[in-house]
């Protein structure tokens, strides 16, 4: 008998390394929470048999069997960079995301000339590659540097699944073959929600234009590092991602980013990073005990360090405390309060699911970061989003536009409009309104971490994924109509002009997309008489 078990012990393990892949996760950028965004899925991927191989900054200090990390030994390189919290005290917050979008175009190019330098003369990352490892899928971080991909490219054989800890950046459509409306579409630097109005739609145009030329100058530096390090490799990042992407895996979910057009090969993968809660340290469960009136909980995310901002907007803070009958749970770094504020629990490390999850607690106060929006709705918790810079202006307005929370410019916040969004944030209606987004974030055909897993597997066994969609026959007039004009009525635009240059439109790309003349002669009968006569002339 126990040869019988020893033998079905074998099969089974035999079984299980059969239908296992080999998997590149390229995560270059030294920046913790866009690791953190796709940690659980590549570990859940090691636990299922796959072998797992991570090029990142922040390699798990305890892996699980089958996951193995290349350090690339950067850590924090751009916290630095991260301005003190004081310093968005005296910036004009209604044009932020401008100042925003400018300050990525500006860093871009030497944040991407950076990592390229240290992903190909890291000796870690030469020495695996001396091994001459094979692998059946590679993930790559998709952000504003393309080293990562460029490197997969390069070296490796292998079909690529993009990933992103936010929602798509515009350009990643036409790599996958998705038109993308840029004047209408929830813009990845917009302070605007998902149904955005004519102004700015008309101010996301000429961003997209600016970011334009600002991936030019990014991809610049991706060129000229790769020269410098292997000057006889020809390079083309555009064919490349066409060509070699199969897949995008990206950190949103309709129920809050709003639908967006994307075809079979966009997967939302929002909340992937999220565990099952846990009971809260004993310190932190003996405070909230004694909120007999529940709590909030406040978090500006691992790189905007609380304690920079000035004393005075410290003190704003503390003074809306005072005007709230709940209690506070404040991740707070490197700062002691005053005397007075005992209903105020700093810590600089608090487990942010795990009090999101607590009954206790009734609301969050947050940045405006996708991972903090994404463990609110999960847990169906209200929000205050202050956004600072990145992804987190339009994060703050998707949370609006959701009816999961609030906004608030963190330039205007004092003590009494603090605590009157607190209060909105405890109100029947907004709690009701976080159940519900929660409730739709929640349902699903099967589980985010079982989707991601399928269509990893489906990539390593077909080498490709469902097709794109045809877009190379849409024409630009069709896309950036809505900037002249608004529907008067559901499908009709105020100008008859407008309308027939939509007519127009479409039937140029039903000309392009048929096969050739003669297949348009034969199918001439077929066609409305406006449209036949068009084709005579």
């Amino acid at each position: 008998m126990n040869c019988l078990h020893t033998l079905l012990f074998v099969t089974l393990i035999f079984a299980q390394n059969a239908f296992a892949y080999n998997i590149l996760a390229i995560v270059s950028m030294p920046l913790r929470s866009h690791y953190m965004a796709f940690q659980t899925l590549f570990r859940e991927l090691a636990i299922r048999g796959h072998s797992v191989t991570v090029m990142n900054n922040y390699p798990d200090p305890q892996p699980v069997r089958n996951l193995e990390f290349i350090d690339l030994q950067v850590q924090n390189a751009f916290r630095n960079r991260t301005p003190p919290m004081s310093w968005y005290e005296i910036e004009d917050s209604r044009f932020m995301h401008i100042v925003n979008l400018h300050r990525h175009v500006y860093f871009g190019p030497q944040s991407t000339k950076f990592d390229c330098d240290n992903l190909l003369s890291n000796k870690n990352v030469q020495r695996h590659l001396a091994q001459g490892k094979k692998y059946d899928v590679i993930f790559v971080e998709q952000f504003f540097s393309d080293c990562g991909l460029a490197y997969a490219g390069v070296f490796y054989d292998a079909p690529i699944i993009g990933i992103t800890s936010h929602v798509l950046l515009p350009w990643a459509y036409p790599r996958l073959g998705i038109p993308f409306d840029f004047s209408s579409d929830a813009y990845y630097f917009a302070n605007a929600g998902t149904n955005p109005g004519l102004y700015h739609r008309i101010e996301t145009v000429l961003m997209h234009l600016y970011l334009t030329y600002g991936k030019w100058l990014i991809d610049r530096s991706t060129y000229d590092a790769f020269h410098q390090h292997m000057p006889n490799v020809s390079l083309d990042i555009e064919k490349l991602a066409t060509e070699r992407m199969k897949m995008m895996f990206s950190n949103q979910h309709f129920s809050i980013t709003g639908a967006r057009l994307a075809g079979p090969q966009v997967l939302e993968i929002g909340g992937i990073h999220i565990d099952k809660p846990k009971p809260v340290p004993k310190d932190i469960e003996k405070f909230l005990a004694n909120a007999t009136n529940g709590a909030i909980y406040v978090s500006f995310g691992s790189n905007l360090i609380a304690s920079t901002m000035s004393t005075n907007k410290m003190q704003q803070f503390l003074d809306a405390f005072k005007k709230i009958p709940q209690k506070v749970l404040w991740k707070l770094e490197n700062a002691s309060l005053p005397v007075g504020n005992d209903n105020v629990y700093t810590s600089d490390w608090m487990p942010q699911l795990d009090l999101l999850c607590h009954p206790k607690v009734l609301a969050f106060v947050s940045h405006g970061g996708m991972l903090s929006i994404s463990e609110a709705a999960h847990c169906g918790k209200p929000l205050l989003a202050m956004p600072f810079f990145g992804d987190q202006f339009s994060n703050a307005a998707a949370v609006r536009s959701s009816g999961i929370g609030t906004t608030m410019f963190f330039e205007y916040l004092n003590a009494d409009n603090l605590a009157e969004e607190i209060k909105k944030l405890t109100s029947s209606d907004l709690q009701k309104s976080a159940k519900r987004v929660s409730k739709l974030w929640h349902d699903r055909p099967q589980s985010v971490m079982n989707s991601a897993i399928y269509w990893t597997e489906y990539v390593a066994r077909h080498g490709t994924a469902p097709p794109s969609l045809p877009s190379k026959g849409k024409t630009l007039m069709q896309f950036q109509l809505d900037v002249v004009g608004r529907d008067r009525e559901p499908g009709r635009p105020r100008s008859v002009f407008i309308r027939r240059r939509m007519d127009r439109g479409r039937y140029i790309s039903r000309r392009l997309q048929q096969p050739a003349p003669v297949a348009i002669n034969r199918q001439r009968r077929q066609l409305p008489q406006h449209e036949a006569a068009s084709t005579a002339n």
